[in-house]
């Protein structure tokens, strides 16, 4: 989830429509690709976002972390010797979004440097696919990962579709299937999971998101109990799996 473009009557509706609890992914695209940009914006998400959903009703968690859109160029160091400070307190659950986007060397680095802090503070991590050249940077991407020591259960690769889900589950990592117009329609989605089944999938929908749909979620569900799956396969989709990989309960 994405907040800050979300007002309270949003919020009250996503709980109608049956959302307990959300997690806060910082957003690459919301402040500028400096420390100083980044940390005001990790500052944002707990101490007025985070505190924002909880009194709504929301149980709400949150993701920091560098992505490739917004890696600084001077200064990345300085991002990664505060990170320790901002992991205590148990409102972070993950590390996020991280990703490649171009596949540099640069953004290798960044990368693992990011999953060896998820490693040390027994954290999730989620990972975005790329945005250019999809399939090729998604398996450059998939093999990064492998040489993490975190252990591929605890990583979400976040915009899976169709063409690289079953290489992403095959591997032991969850796969993410975005509910958003810029991602995967909720058609879509619900293919993949008649499909496939509900082994480490997670539907998500990047709420706030610019064009982004709250209701993609409920839209989901009732279209899978719709195409006959069951309460249990549709709990797994839309919940189990989330909280199993962030260790949260709802």
């Amino acid at each position: 989830m994405h907040p800050a473009s979300l007002d309270e009557r949003d919020l009250e509706t996503l709980q109608i429509f049956g959302v307990r609890g959300v997690i806060v992914v910082a957003d690459a695209t919301a402040h500028p690709a400096t420390p100083d940009g980044i940390f005001a914006h990790w500052d944002e998400l707990l101490g007025v976002q985070l505190k924002r959903l909880e009194k709504s009703g929301l149980k709400a968690r949150v993701a920091l972390g560098v992505h490739p859109v917004a890696l600084p160029r001077r200064g990345f160091g300085q991002v990664m010797e505060a990170l320790p400070g901002y992991l205590r307190g148990g409102k972070v659950v993950a590390l996020g979004q991280l990703g490649l986007f171009r596949g540099d060397e640069r953004e290798e680095e960044a990368l693992l440097e990011q999953l060896a802090f998820a490693e040390q503070y027994q954290l999730a991590a989620i990972v975005s696919a790329p945005g250019l050249e999809k399939e090729r940077v998604t398996r450059k991407l998939l093999n990064v990962l492998q040489r993490a020591e975190l252990p591929t259960s605890r990583i979400l690769v976040d915009g899976a579709v169709g063409r690289t889900v079953r290489t992403i589950r095959e591997l032991g990592f969850y796969a993410g299937l975005t509910l958003h117009p810029d991602h995967l329609t909720v058609e879509k989605a619900v293919s993949l999971v008649r499909a496939l089944g509900p082994e480490r999938l997670v539907l998500d929908t990047a709420a706030g998101d610019g064009a982004s749909d709250i209701l993609a979620l409920g839209r989901a569900a009732h279209r899978l109990e719709k195409a006959g799956l069951s309460a249990s396969v549709i709990r797994r989709v839309t919940c189990d799996n989330a909280t199993s990989l962030f260790g949260l309960s709802v």
